[in-house]
């Protein structure tokens, strides 16, 4: 690539094994993946500046925003008031303070509670719509998830999409970011591939919001060896995010991780019933009840995770099934009708199609307050395994969304949000704050990016 005349600032330097660019494009604003936080912030920028471009390594937009539950956290006094709830915004930074036990960044915790209800309403003006229900899921705390309408993350992925398309973001598909530089400007000078093509992007501001690195084994054993497995469900592998470790951008809480119980990676199905907390019970092949079903998803981890290769197992009623949307049902039965999911009248019969002593599992049922227990038969089960669903560490960012460098100075231009950050949720994530997060974060990045670009 044709050298220029830089800043003196070698921390933020392009690899010197650079390949020569064969196209140049500039633009304003430069996001980083088309996830929930990546097109959250392609869309607030491009409502402020022209010219914004989004890229993407996948020949399709949506990341891990596309395949999660959908679940958002948000305080809804009204709506939850409906159900005998008793929320605010300052309890909800109270439980993301508890769950953080120490870590991350206070302010960026502030700022995601104060701002998880208007981007609620944000959403909904855009036109996603929401069920009129309010849920406690998997590692929530607290019962304040909203749920979509339209089944899983497709509701979110696709309205933003549509603003970001008529507000004339150009998103690249198949675009693999290498590597960033500062330039002399204040701008950056951004290395990408796109089939064999390589791209030389210049832009005023930028924006990383490329996910974690779940799906990276050689990553995970380096911040956290002690993990005896690499089963995920995330497509994330962190290239952008080990990019601008190596280009001086700090990095925060890298060894902390979010476990799953998962029910596919030795099946060809993934049947998710351990979502609601409601009518769910966690069983290992020692007949034992091995954790807390609503504790946080830290406690829950360090559960799975201590089961090792124990089988285990998820039991639900029918009335926990019967909150799943369509497409976590046609899972859950293609899965039954593969062999891969039990389902009995009753616990005493579900037991013996598992293979699993009932009087044990009714003494484990015993343990579960009365409200949470399995108690509306059909039930069902699956076979679960621990998966890593989400890495809590990466960038180091400020209320802002503002990239920091080793000395927890800001980088003037540079913004982060998502996955790839490691500030909001300290030790533990909260169940449905991951998309919070993503929305909240994406939509602040996207703002002071298109501020900075002006």
């Amino acid at each position: 690539m044709k050298r220029r005349s830089f800043i003196s600032l070698a921390s933020l330097a392009l690899p010197s094994a650079v390949l020569a660019a064969q196209k140049t494009i500039s633009c304003r604003v430069l996001v980083v993946g088309a996830g929930g936080a990546g097109l959250c912030a392609a869309l607030e920028a491009s409502s402020r500046v022209r010219d914004v471009i989004l890229i993407d390594k996948e020949s399709f937009i949506g990341g891990d925003t596309l395949i999660s539950g959908g679940y958002f956290n948000a305080p809804d006094p009204e709506l939850q008031k409906k159900y005998g709830i008793a929320d605010s915004k300052e309890l909800f930074y109270q439980h993301i303070l508890e769950s953080a036990n120490g870590k991350g960044n206070p302010k960026a915790q502030v700022r995601l509670a104060e701002f998880a209800y208007p981007t609620l309403e944000w959403l909904k003006e855009l036109g996603v719509v929401f069920e009129d229900q309010i849920y406690q899921i998997y590692g929530s705390y607290y019962r304040r998830c909203h749920k979509p309408i339209l089944a899983v993350g497709k509701a979110y992925v696709q309205k933003l999409s549509e603003a970001c398309l008529k507000n004339g973001v150009q998103i690249l598909t198949s675009t693999r970011f290498v590597a960033f530089e500062k330039d002399a400007d204040g701008g950056f000078t951004v290395q990408a591939v796109s089939g064999t093509d390589v791209i030389e992007i210049r832009c005023r501001a930028l924006v990383l919001a490329a996910g974690g690195f779940g799906a990276n084994p050689r990553l995970l054993k380096r911040y956290v060896p002690d993990l005896n497995f690499y089963y995920s469900d995330s497509k994330g592998m962190g290239e952008v995010l080990e990019s601008a470790m190596k280009s001086g951008v700090k990095t925060e809480n890298m060894d902390f991780i979010e476990c799953v119980p998962e029910g596919s990676y030795l099946n060809k199905y993934s049947a998710r019933i351990y979502v609601l907390v409601h009518g769910m019970i966690f069983i290992n092949e020692d007949r034992h009840r091995f954790a807390n079903e609503g504790a946080t998803r830290k406690e829950l981890s360090s559960a799975l995770i201590g089961q090792g290769k124990k089988k285990c197992f998820t039991i639900v009623d029918n009335a926990n099934l019967n909150l799943l949307d369509k497409l976590q049902k046609k899972h859950l039965y293609q899965a039954y009708f593969a062999g891969q999911v039990w389902k009995a009248d009753s616990i005493e019969a579900l037991c013996e199609e598992i293979n699993v002593p009932s009087e044990a599992v009714k003494r484990s049922l015993e343990e579960v307050p009365a409200q949470n227990r399995p108690k509306v038969g059909p039930f069902w089960a699956v076979g679960m395994y621990p998966w890593v669903h989400y890495t809590l560490g990466g960038i180091a960012i400020d209320e802002e969304a503002r990239a920091l460098d080793n000395d927890s100075r800001p980088i003037a231009g540079l913004y982060a949000a998502g996955q790839i950050t490691g500030s909001v949720h300290g030790q533990n994530r909260l169940g449905g704050n991951g998309l919070t997060d993503a929305f909240v974060f994406g939509r602040i990045a996207g703002i002071n990016a298109a501020k900075y670009a002006k």
